[in-house]
């Protein structure tokens, strides 16, 4: 996937409040007072309201993002980057890319990601791992028809 197309998927913050949203509802949000699953969501807080009991939770609570001033959209691209570049990417890349002028806030939004990739890898434990390089199989491929070219020739 191509740079420009994270910025296209995620193109504005209410964009990223809406698939938040969804993924929480989706992965079933249970009230902390009462245990009820049912919930509205106000747009104007930004939190889900438990429709047995009223207590309210915030969009951002019991995520990496919990706590954080950050828009919730430099959060989405951040996460999107960094599970699925093939390289390691430079904090202050991220930075840039996302026009951010203070280095200390991304800094300590990747080292949350982080932490959470740490926790998650820890937990699911793969047996044997191998890693190729795109690159490196492409060569592959062309060496693979070069010599049955070559083999057809004879």
């Amino acid at each position: 996937m191509e740079l420009r197309a994270y910025f296209e998927k995620y193109s504005d913050e209410a964009t990223c409040i809406e698939e938040l949203k969804n993924k929480r509802l989706e992965n079933g949000l249970l009230c902390r007072k009462c245990g009820h699953d049912q919930h509205s969501f106000r747009q104007n807080d930004l939190k889900f309201q438990c429709r047995k009991c009223g207590s309210r939770i915030s969009l951002r609570s019991g995520t990496v993002m919990e706590n954080s001033n950050l828009p919730i959209r430099y959060w989405m691209i951040c996460i999107e980057l960094m599970t699925l570049s093939h390289r390691k990417i430079s904090i202050l890349k991220i930075q840039y890319l996302l026009g951010h002028k203070r280095y200390e806030p991304i800094w300590l939004m990747v080292q949350k990601i982080r932490l959470v990739m740490k926790i998650r890898d820890e937990k699911y434990r793969l047996r044997a791992y191998s890693e190729f390089d795109p690159e490196f199989l492409q060569k592959i491929d062309k060496l693979a028809m070069q010599k049955k070219i070559k083999s057809e020739e004879i």
